[in-house]
């Protein structure tokens, strides 16, 4: 009767291998979205949960949102990369500036730029977008980034480990019951 349960052991952990290799957060943890007026600015980061004192990418995308000439085209919005924009960034942590992207104009409506945040937590992001406003004042667009300590992969080591240690156990188990039953 043991012998039929050490096969089933056996296709369940052939089976949790693969899932094991693909555990990840939560997608679009640091990627977000907002709309001021007729622009939306999109930040996001790769990797997507950046680690303190780690290089990473930011970055940005903007788009233009047309609106529609009367009431009954207004489902008829579209949406559309800018051809270029100025934007600036100052970055907040603990209500304090700890760093900045200086005001650049770019080509097209995405751009990215590597960065290094030092602390662990959340990270405010404030993005100026200049000359998009009315009069062309600047509109400012607020994000939260959260930055983790440098953990690299151990957490999905450490959930390894423990899947693997307890089919030892139950390994273990199983042989150990074996013995037993042969010595009666």
């Amino acid at each position: 009767m043991i012998n039929l349960h050490l096969p089933y052991v056996l296709v369940f952990v052939l089976l949790l291998f693969p899932s094991i290799n693909y555990a990840s957060a939560h997608e679009d943890y640091n990627s977000q979205d907002q709309t001021i007026g007729n622009y939306e600015v999109q930040v996001a980061t790769d990797p997507e949960i950046p680690s303190a004192n780690q290089m990473f990418k930011l970055s940005f995308r903007v788009l233009n949102h047309q609106s529609a000439s009367n009431i009954l085209n207004s489902l008829n919005t579209q949406t559309s990369e800018v051809d270029n924009f100025r934007m600036g960034v100052r970055i907040y942590y603990n209500d304090q500036l700890v760093g900045t992207i200086p005001v650049q104009s770019f080509k097209g409506g995405e751009w990215s730029t590597s960065y290094v945040f030092h602390e662990s937590g959340n990270h405010i992001v404030d993005v100026d977008l200049y000359d998009v406003g009315p009069n062309g004042k600047t509109l400012t667009y607020t994000f939260n980034v959260s930055v983790l300590n440098v953990f690299g992969p151990l957490f999905q080591y450490i959930i390894s480990a423990g899947g693997i240690g307890c089919f030892v156990i139950l390994g273990w188990i199983l042989v150990t019951r074996r013995r037993v039953k042969s010595k009666h």
